[in-house]
C-alpha cells in the first residue's frame, strides 16, 4: 500500500509530521530497563494486592469448558521487529502488574501476588506452525492472567494477546496494547518517550471501591431478585449432535463466528440523525431481543418466558484515568419476555428505559453488594457458582475503538489504519465475551479503522457452527433493516 495520506494530531503527537517517513529512525533507541525505570517504577519490586469481591467471583467462576478469558488479534502487515515487539511486551507487563501476576490462597485469604522477575515473555510462533484451536484455559493460582504470541504470516506478523478477565477488562486490554504498541515505535527510535500515558499503580489499591458503599441487604435483596426472574437459556438446536468428548480441550466447545461493516455502512449506522435520543447501544440490546425472540419460538418456547442480556458496565471514573490494567466491571441486566408483541418504538424505548445511566449505577452497585456480601464466604460461593442456573440467555459488549487514543499518538493511514514504523496494523480481531454454562450466546461489538465487527461466541453443545453463521447473519440483517427503514 502507498504510504501517502499519514496523518495525526500535531498537538498531541510526539512524532514530527514534516519529517515522518515510515522506517526512519529519528533518535537512539532507548534499553528497555531504562523505559521501565522511568515509566514503571514499581516494576522492579514484588507486590501483593488482596483479590475484590469482583475478581473472586470472576477466579472461581472460571473452569476449563468455559474459560473466563477474550482474545485480541493484531494483524500487521509488513516487517515487524520481532526482539522489539518481545520487549514492548516485557515493557507493558511491567506497567500493568496484575497481568503478570497469580493469584496465592493461604489462610489470610485470596491475593494477587506480582513479582519482579521471571515474567512471561512473547512467544515467538514459527510460521509453519498450524493455529491453535479455541484461546484455552488460564489457570491463575498456577500463572498469570495474560500471554501473548506472536506468529509470521505470509504478509508481516500477527501478535494475539489472550486475557484472563479477573485480572483485566476490555478497558485494560485497551491500556495494554496502548502501551505494548507506543512502546515499540519508542525502542524503534520512531516516537518519542512523551508517547507514554501516565499511569500510577498506587491506584490499584482502590479498585475495589466503589461510590456506593456494599450494602448486605441490597446484595440479598439482588441475588433473590435474579433467582426469582430467572430467564430461560437459548434452546439447544434440535437434533444437535453430540458435542466434543469429556476430555476435549480447554475452551474447544466455543465456537466463534463474525462479520464486519464496511466503512460506508458504518457511517450510516452511527448517523446521529438516525440515532435520535437513542444510542448505539440502546439499538444493539434491542435488535439482539429480536433475535433472541425469534430464536426460543421457533424452538417452541412459549409466549412469556423470560429472556434477559447481560450488559457489562464501565465502573471507571476521570479519577480512574491513571490506574492500571484490572477488572473495574459489572454489569446490567435487561430483560424481556419472550413474544411480548410490540412496534419498534416500543422495544427501543424499553431498551433505553433499562438502559439509562441511573439504572446502570445503582444496577451495577446491586451486583457488587451481592459479591461483597458472599465474598465472605468462598466456598459457599464457589459452590453456588456452579450450580446449574441462568442469569442471562445472552451477553452483549460493545468495546468501542481499543486504539482510539493511539490514533493521536500514532500515524494513521487514509483507511484509519494504525503505523507501528513500517508496519501497518490492517486488522483488529476480537473474540469477546466469555461464556457461561448457562449462557450459551455472546455478542460483540467494537470498531477499528472506521469499521464495525460484530463477534459471536457460541456453546457448540447447544448450536452448530452453520446455524450459528445463520444467527449472526440475521442479527447483521436486523441491523441493516433498521438503518433502511430510520433514514
Amino acid at each position: 500500500m502507498p504510504l501517502t495520506g499519514l496523518s495525526f494530531d500535531e498537538r498531541a503527537s510526539p512524532f514530527r509530521q514534516t519529517s515522518f517517513s515510515p522506517g526512519v529512525i529519528y533518535r537512539a533507541m532507548p534499553s528497555i530497563d531504562t523505559l521501565l525505570a522511568a515509566h514503571a517504577p514499581w516494576a522492579s519490586a514484588e507486590r501483593t494486592w488482596s483479590v475484590t469481591p469482583f475478581e473472586l467471583f470472576m477466579w472461581l467462576d472460571d473452569r476449563p469448558r468455559y474459560p473466563l478469558v477474550f482474545q485480541v488479534v493484531l494483524r500487521f502487515e509488513g516487517p515487524v521487529d520481532v526482539a522489539a515487539m518481545r520487549d514492548a511486551f516485557r515493557f507493558a507487563l511491567g506497567r500493568h502488574p496484575l497481568l503478570r501476576a497469580t493469584i496465592v490462597d493461604d489462610r489470610h485469604g485470596a491475593h494477587w501476588h506480582a513479582q519482579a522477575s521471571g515474567w512471561n515473555e512473547l512467544e515467538v510462533v514459527p510460521r509453519e506452525s498450524p493455529p491453535e484451536s479455541g484461546l484455552g484455559w488460564i489457570d491463575l493460582a498456577a500463572g498469570p492472567g495474560l500471554r501473548g504470541r506472536i506468529h509470521e504470516t505470509a504478509t508481516g506478523s500477527d501478535v494475539t494477546l489472550v486475557f484472563h478477565h479477573a485480572c483485566c477488562d476490555g478497558q485494560g486490554a485497551r491500556m495494554f496494547i496502548q502501551d505494548l504498541a507506543l512502546a515499540y515505535a519508542v525502542l524503534r527510535g520512531v516516537a518519542t518517550e512523551d508517547a507514554f500515558m501516565k499511569l500510577d499503580a498506587a491506584q490499584l489499591d482502590c479498585r475495589g471501591i466503589h461510590a456506593c458503599a456494599p450494602s448486605v441487604w441490597r446484595g440479598m435483596h439482588h441475588l433473590f431478585h435474579m433467582f426469582r426472574t430467572r430467564p430461560l437459556p437459548t434452546v439447544p438446536e434440535a437434533g444437535l449432535a453430540a458435542g466434543p468428548a469429556a476430555d476435549a480441550a480447554p475452551g474447544s466447545r466455543i465456537g466463534f463466528c463474525m462479520h464486519t461493516f464496511d466503512r460506508e455502512t458504518v457511517r450510516y449506522l452511527q448517523d446521529p440523525r438516525r440515532l435520535g435520543e437513542a444510542s448505539f447501544n440502546d439499538v444493539a440490546v434491542a435488535l439482539l431481543f429480536t433475535v433472541l425472540d425469534s430464536w426460543q419460538r421457533n424452538q417452541g418456547v412459549k409466549p412469556g418466558a423470560r429472556m434477559r442480556i447481560s450488559v457489562p458496565v464501565d465502573l471507571r471514573g476521570r479519577e480512574h484515568e491513571r490506574m492500571p490494567a484490572a477488572n473495574r466491571y459489572s454489569y446490567l441486566f435487561v430483560n424481556r419476555h419472550v413474544g411480548v408483541a410490540a412496534d419498534w418504538p416500543a422495544l427501543l424505548a424499553d431498551a433505553r428505559r433499562q438502559l439509562r445511566l441511573p439504572r446502570q449505577a445503582a444496577a451495577g452497585s446491586d451486583m457488587l453488594s451481592m459479591l461483597h456480601t458472599f465474598a465472605r464466604w468462598p466456598r459457599l460461593m464457589r459452590r453456588g457458582l456452579h450450580w446449574r442456573r441462568c442469569f442471562a440467555t445472552a451477553v452483549l459488549t460493545n468495546l468501542s475503538d481499543p486504539s482510539r487514543r493511539l490514533r493521536k499518538r500514532l500515524p494513521v493511514d487514509d483507511e484509519g489504519c494504525i503505523w507501528l514504523d513500517r508496519a501497518r496494523c490492517y486488522d483488529m480481531q476480537l473474540c469477546t465475551p466469555p461464556l457461561r454454562p448457562c449462557t450459551h450466546w455472546g455478542f460483540g461489538l467494537f470498531e477499528y479503522a472506521n469499521r464495525v465487527t460484530v463477534t459471536f461466541r457460541y456453546d457448540t453443545d447447544t448450536i452448530s457452527p452453520p446455524t450459528a453463521a445463520g444467527v449472526l447473519a440475521e442479527y447483521v440483517a436486523a441491523w441493516r433493516s433498521w438503518a433502511e427503514e430510520h433514514p
